[in-house]
């Protein structure tokens, strides 16, 4: 079975339990948790139903595919990819304070505020780590 088949059964799979969820969002009873069930089903849903049709589109197109991956391993694609990372790491680290205080003036509970200065810490570690490892390779 070739990457593809498997990919193209792993997609099918998601758009059945999309469909799934979907489904049962519209019969659970409490209103939050059925927009919740609704929401990601459809999200899982469109996503899964956009690779199935990107892959058979591919599938008839050779030429495309071998464009697209050349494309995705260009060196000059890669650095462009990886500026408009650090761009937007950047403007993570401006907007991540006042979220905070948003959070904090909104009353939110305190776990969830505890739980976003965690995840801006560790978003901070994994930039170090990658820091310190990078410059030991150079």
């Amino acid at each position: 079975m070739s990457k593809m088949e498997v990919r193209r059964i792993g997609y099918i799979a998601l758009l059945v339990l999309g469909l799934a969820l979907v489904i049962a969002g519209a019969f659970v009873v409490q209103q939050r948790w059925s927009g919740i069930l609704i929401g990601v089903g459809a999200g899982v849903l469109g996503m899964s139903v956009a690779q199935l049709i990107t892959q058979h589109v591919m599938m008839k197109n050779p030429a495309l595919q071998k464009q697209q991956k050349i494309g995705q391993s260009d060196e000059r694609n890669i650095q462009i990819n990886n500026y408009a990372k650090g761009k937007a790491f950047d403007l993570l680290q401006i907007l991540a304070l006042p979220f905070f205080l948003i959070l904090v003036l909104a009353d939110v509970p305190l776990w969830v505020v505890l739980l976003a200065i965690v995840l801006y810490l560790a978003d901070w570690a994994i930039y170090l780590w990658y820091l310190n490892k990078r410059m030991k390779e150079m």
